[in-house]
């Protein structure tokens, strides 16, 4: 039993745009983005396609357009990721502030992003030798789905790599911090001496106030 034509052309595909994308003029790291949102869409394609297979030799008859519409909102979903994915690393692709000094701080997102491009590419080569060798037969749709199961947990690992690289770069970390109220606390009235008896003596610094017992805490009060 051949590959079939659909996950041949995926395959071929994937390796093509991965070439194009590394050779494409683009700072390293924004280009190592692309090769990771290439991998993620590819596969993701890949795991549609999967699915529907699945569906064609499991699902009923009155099942099978369900199954396959299932299919298509999870590959729809997953498209969705990869592109909010993409746009979280390009944007951690921002250098940190030259105020240091030293050029090789402000290149040092480049060679996360040229180390996150390496590691999207081992994947899907990896990607495809794995479908490639599963053998024909009934056992081929879940050695395929073992092999797209290895792949999103080695694009995981390239993206934490990548996040923990430029945290180390020592850019910034933008927030968005609500405005707030600004409140003043007035100084309490001054204390003069300690309660005896739940009775207080002492001297107040302003004429006229009194040392009075307030919440067990001698206080000077003005009397009303």
């Amino acid at each position: 039993m051949k590959m079939p034509l659909k996950l041949l052309c995926t395959l071929t595909g994937l390796g093509a745009m991965l070439a194009l994308t590394a050779h494409a003029v683009t700072p390293p790291c924004p280009a190592g983005c692309g090769a990771q949102t290439v991998t993620c869409l590819k596969t993701a394609r890949m795991s549609r396609a999967t699915c529907r297979a699945g569906c064609r030799a499991n699902a009923t008859s009155t099942d099978l357009g369900s199954c396959i519409r299932g299919c298509t909102d999870t590959f729809r979903s997953d498209q969705t990721t990869c592109r909010n994915d993409e746009a979280n690393c390009v944007q951690a692709c921002s250098p940190p502030s030259p105020s240091s000094g030293d050029p090789s701080t402000a290149n040092c997102p480049g060679t996360c992003g040229e180390d996150l491009g390496t590691c999207a590419h081992n994947v899907a080569a990896a990607l495809k030798t794995c479908v490639t060798g599963c053998a024909p037969g009934s056992g081929r749709q879940s050695c395929i789905a073992g092999c797209l199961s290895t792949a999103q947990s080695g694009a995981a690992t390239c993206a934490s790599d990548f996040t923990t690289c430029v945290a180390n770069c020592g850019g910034t970390t933008t927030t968005t911090t609500s405005p707030t109220a600004t409140t003043t606390t007035m100084p309490g009235p001054p204390a003069c001496g300690d309660p005896t008896d739940q009775a207080c003596g002492g001297t107040c610094p302003t004429h006229g106030d009194v040392c009075r017992d307030v919440s067990r805490t001698c206080t000077c009060v003005t009397p009303h």
